[in-house]
């Protein structure tokens, strides 16, 4: 296996980790929130809290990445964000709970920012796509892992269980890559550096003139805001809608996720390679168009009272979702040079989290309390307050339409 593939498998493996860390929370939320007696705001403010740290973290890791060596960065980053999450299982209090929250976002943040600029330099960019299909495609694979795995462990053992279950699996892959070789900056790029020469602030300055990188960030901070919501809150809203069981809705959920995630970033991935020889704007325009046809299946989704038509409907506005993955974080990288590539990786990292899903999953939360106290059952308010995703899907369709140009014409 070349050092590259090697690289690819083992930030394949921390994506996963990454986001079972992530999503176990969002299995636990019902009986976490029970024993601590949180309202919906503050459970929804765990999230709000970890992606401020997380995103507040990103432009200094993205600085780093720059000067140091990435992999060991990686490592210390997934080193402490398995060491909070473990100690997640042993917090009686809620600003206990906020405190190893924000410590995991501080971890994540180093593998996050760093990993797609390692990719982008292992790999050329007429495979770029094609290989980040695999990174994300981490994303569904580790987010069912944390629905269902932390659902089941949470109703056979207890919540805190499931932090400890979650935790451990990072501190190995933390090894591993502390001992990997850092890829070459910009070995892989088919044009030559011309900001290399140029003093950081400047080549910084540059990151916020790519029209092409600029329309990707507006697109994803909508992406992410509405993902934010939709992934936090989906398994509560099985709970409270339908009366599932938290491992019901936990397995569900996390199926869902792991199916409609592989078959739409696979997809998305293939189609953008397939296609962007003979259209450049591919990626960006099937993005765009999967994601406006993502609104209306959403909106019904919310809106139905039948379980099994929920779950139909999740399948399919999941799959179209997921499409957008590859394409948009592809181009995204590829469009940056490579001697400022993970610094614009951690600036994008920061303004999709600080506009995206750092605020919906605290605003859905809140709108359901207040929705709730003003006479609607649970479920509904539920559903009614994450209608609040809608018109970000369609801001985050629309934002691309401005991509569309060829890169290396942007």
């Amino acid at each position: 296996m070349t050092a590259a593939r090697r690289l690819l498998l083992l930030l394949t493996g921390i994506n996963l980790v990454n986001y079972l860390d992530r999503y176990v929370v969002a299995a636990v939320m019902e009986p976490l929130g029970r024993e601590l007696n949180l309202t919906d705001a503050q459970r929804g403010r765990m999230t709000f809290v970890f992606i401020v740290v997380y995103m507040c973290a990103a432009p200094l890791f993205g600085y780093l990445a720059d000067r140091f060596h990435r992999p060991r960065l990686v490592a210390s980053g997934v080193v402490l964000w398995s060491l909070a999450t473990l100690g997640a299982a042993f917090v009686h209090t809620y600003p206990a709970l906020l405190v190893t929250r924000s410590l995991v976002g501080v971890g994540e943040a180093a593998y996050a920012t760093l990993g797609p600029a390692m990719l982008a330099d292992g790999f050329p960019e007429s495979e770029r796509a094609k290989k980040f299909t695999w990174f994300y495609l981490a994303i569904p694979v580790g987010s069912a892992f944390g629905y269902g795995l932390g659902g089941l462990v949470a109703d056979a053992w207890g919540w805190r269980a499931a932090f400890l279950v979650a935790g451990l699996p990072g501190l190995f892959l933390a090894l591993w890559m502390a001992f990997q070789k850092d890829p070459e900056r910009g070995a892989m790029d088919t044009l030559p550096d011309a900001d290399a020469a140029r003093p950081y602030l400047a080549r910084v300055k540059h990151v916020f003139l790519n029209r092409v990188w600029l329309a990707c960030t507006a697109s994803y901070v909508a992406y992410t805001f509405a993902m934010g919501g939709l992934s936090m809150w989906g398994p509560t809203l099985l709970q409270r809608r339908f009366s599932v069981s938290t491992a019901q809705a936990g397995i569900a959920f996390g199926g869902l996720a792991v199916v409609t995630g592989i078959l739409g970033t696979f997809l998305g991935g293939y189609l953008t390679d397939r296609w962007q020889v003979r259209w450049p704007d591919a990626g960006a325009l099937l993005s765009g168009a999967t994601l406006l046809a993502a609104v209306p299946v959403v909106a019904w989704t919310l809106s139905t009272g039948h379980l099994g038509t929920a779950y139909a409907l999740f399948f399919v506005g999941m799959f179209l979702l997921f499409v957008n993955t590859s394409p948009v974080n592809a181009l995204t990288v590829s469009c940056l040079p490579a001697s400022v590539r993970a610094t614009g990786v951690g600036l994008n990292v920061l303004f999709i989290h600080l506009l995206g899903d750092a605020i919906s999953p605290e605003l859905v939360g809140r709108r359901a309390d207040l929705l709730h106290q003003a006479g609607s059952a649970g479920g509904d308010a539920l559903a009614r307050a994450l209608a609040l995703v809608l018109p970000a899907i369609l801001l985050s369709g629309l934002a691309l339409w401005w991509a569309r140009q060829p890169r290396r014409a942007a």
